[in-house]
């Protein structure tokens, strides 16, 4: 042995030998178990997603052992990145499709889940609902107003392409939805403008109700604007009785116009708007504040009250005596006579002033020949006399008529 450690070809074949076997203890492929075992593994991740339960048309959940599971992903380190956006694709989905009313304990399954995911659990797998048939009502709408139009100008009144929607679910939940709400925001306009409103249920308190379907979800406002400086005649119109005795013989009102908003000119009625003014009882001229009615459509009346003088007289009846009858309004191509050539005595009663002036030319008693049908054999007697007063009585009601073609 010394002889071979002496020799140093020996010794160069010695180191070229433990040099090759160093080489290839370096170099050799390693052992890659533990690196794929850990790849196997994985890295596990947990996502809360919600349960959407697949019912039929006629059927609704009412209830849920509960809305969210939670699904624990293993996947690679490498793919860890990514999970994230993938999962957002991903859905908890639990078929109660052709089951009927009552609690169903149903499987959750997981759907679209990514392609590379090999392994995956859910807690829970199953969830407990609640079935019932849908119901559906119709619920009216109600339209809210935010803001005002710019300065002078004014809303008219809303139109809506629906009064009312159909609102479907369980059948405790649509009986809560006394309405449909929606917003109108008018901040600045100062024109005619059709708007988009989405609609929301709620219940008598003003609170969303959740877990109902409502059809349409939105509808078309269109939101009238128009200039709050548009100009109404007022014309007073006298309601009631004054005390016994008594007899209106005028009424003044302080201002014939006002502003109104709401209601386009072209729309506006040509005798002006009615002021009623109620003169029951009153056995003196007197000054009353009326209110003025708003015609629909109408949003903003100025001002919105006018004072009403009415002066009160004492009243007083007298009776004309054989107040000849005429035709009038007699058509072309037909002739109306009355042959036996009546006479009326007519009882009048108004204000003194007025009525003590009167004589028999003032009461004017005719026969409206435009509302006679064909074959009539009598007519209503119609009478006129002057303002303020009113025919008390007639000595007759109708008259005889006949009807003949012009030939």
């Amino acid at each position: 042995m010394d002889r071979f450690l002496r020799n140093n070809l020996f010794l160069r074949i010695l180191a070229i030998v433990l040099a090759c076997i160093l080489w290839l203890g370096v170099h050799a492929p390693q052992d890659n178990t533990s690196s794929s075992q850990s790849q196997s593994t994985g890295v596990t991740q947990a996502y809360h997603l919600p349960i959407h339960v697949e019912v039929g048309d006629d059927m609704v959940v009412s209830s849920m052992s509960q809305s969210t599971a939670t699904i624990n992903v293993t996947t690679s380190i490498l793919n860890l990145a990514s999970l994230p956006a993938e999962m957002l694709k991903v859905q908890l989905v639990a078929n109660a499709q052709g089951l009927g009313s009552g609690t169903q304990v149903l499987h959750i399954a997981a759907v679209d889940m990514p392609n590379d995911i090999k392994h995956y659990t859910l807690q829970p797998s199953t969830v407990t609902v609640a079935l019932e048939k849908k119901v559906t009502q119709a619920k009216p709408i109600d339209i809210q107003i935010n803001g005002t139009p710019a300065n002078g100008y004014a809303m008219g009144q809303l139109v809506l392409n629906a009064q009312s929607v159909s609102v479907s679910g369980a059948k405790a939940l649509v009986q809560s939805v006394s309405r449909v709400v929606g917003t109108v925001d008018v901040s600045g306009m100062k024109s005619t403008d059709t708007k988009i409103v989405d609609l929301t249920p709620v219940d008598s308190h003003g609170s969303t109700v959740q877990d109902v379907d409502i059809s349409p979800t939105s509808i078309s406002v269109n939101v009238p604007i128009q200039s709050s400086d548009q100009k109404v005649s007022l014309s007073p119109e006298v309601t009631g009785t004054p005390a016994p005795g008594y007899a209106v013989s005028g009424v003044q009102l302080d201002n014939d116009q006002a502003s109104e908003a709401g209601v386009p000119s072209s729309s506006l009625p040509k005798t002006g708007l009615v002021v009623p003014i109620d003169v029951s009882g009153l056995s003196k001229t007197s000054t009353l504040d009326v209110p003025i009615p708003l015609m629909q459509g109408m949003t903003q009346i100025t001002p919105s009250s006018v004072a009403a003088t009415v002066t009160i007289e004492p009243s007083s009846t007298v009776t004309f005596h054989q107040v000849p009858v005429r035709v009038q309004n007699a058509t072309s191509g037909v002739k109306v006579t009355l042959p036996d050539n009546p006479t009326l005595d007519v009882t009048v009663t108004g204000p003194k002033s007025i009525v003590n002036g009167m004589t028999a030319a003032d009461v004017d008693a005719f026969v409206d020949a435009s509302k006679l049908k064909s074959g009539a054999t009598s007519a209503t007697v119609a009478v006129k006399v002057p303002q303020w007063v009113s025919v008390s009585n007639l000595s007759q009601r109708s008259v005889n008529v006949q009807i003949a073609q012009n030939g």
